[in-house]
């Protein structure tokens, strides 16, 4: 009988040591999943920040980025002025800005021997090449000055559609008193900036 209750306590003792560890092991359990959810809490937190911060950054760039092509357009979009002088008369012209134009009145001031051709048109080859972005206007008009080739500076005094292409450099201010002034023939003109 007393084998019986030892047992019978034995076997208690071993259900409650069980019990006891299976608890444990819960709570074990239970604290190291509050530790995962607290830690993907905290990751899921940092990644939101991190991303808060580099929208933050992105908005902040392309508000920069917009400022400066705003910039950049608004330097593309001065206009150049110059005077051009024949016969000691003084005709406005306004050049675009671009590069070769900047290239062109680096070399400013200049007087230059201008041909004539084909009775609408004074040209001279400058001694340097300059960069070109040449296309086909279809259509000339008096006053036009552009730059043919590399280095064939032509100022035009009549309309009058064409097949050629060209590099657009500007076009002269008043136009009847420049076209009266060239007359026909050969003439020495002087390119200057305004200062």
């Amino acid at each position: 009988m007393k084998k019986k209750k030892v047992i019978v306590i034995f076997i208690v003792i071993i259900l409650l040591l069980a019990i006891v560890i299976g608890c444990t092991q819960n709570n074990i359990n239970i604290s190291n999943t509050d530790n995962i959810v607290a830690n993907d809490n905290q990751t899921s937190e940092n990644s939101e920040n991190i991303e808060e911060i580099n929208t933050e950054n992105s908005i902040a760039n392309s508000e920069e980025t917009i400022e400066e092509g705003s910039e950049n357009m608004d330097n593309q979009s001065e206009d150049i002025k110059i005077n051009l002088i024949v016969n000691n008369k003084t005709f406005s012209a306004t050049l675009n800005n671009n590069e070769t134009v900047k290239e062109l009145i680096s070399i400013f001031p200049m007087t230059l021997h201008m041909s004539d051709l084909n009775a609408n048109e004074k040209y001279h080859y400058l001694d340097s090449s300059l960069v070109t972005n040449s296309s086909n206007p279809r259509r000339i008009n008096a006053g036009d000055i552009k730059l043919y080739g590399n280095n064939c500076l032509v100022v035009f005094y009549d309309s009058f559609n064409t097949s050629y292409s060209y590099t657009d450099l500007g076009e002269v201010d008043n136009v009847e008193g420049f076209i009266s002034e060239l007359g026909r023939g050969d003439v020495t003109m002087t390119f200057e900036l305004v200062d």
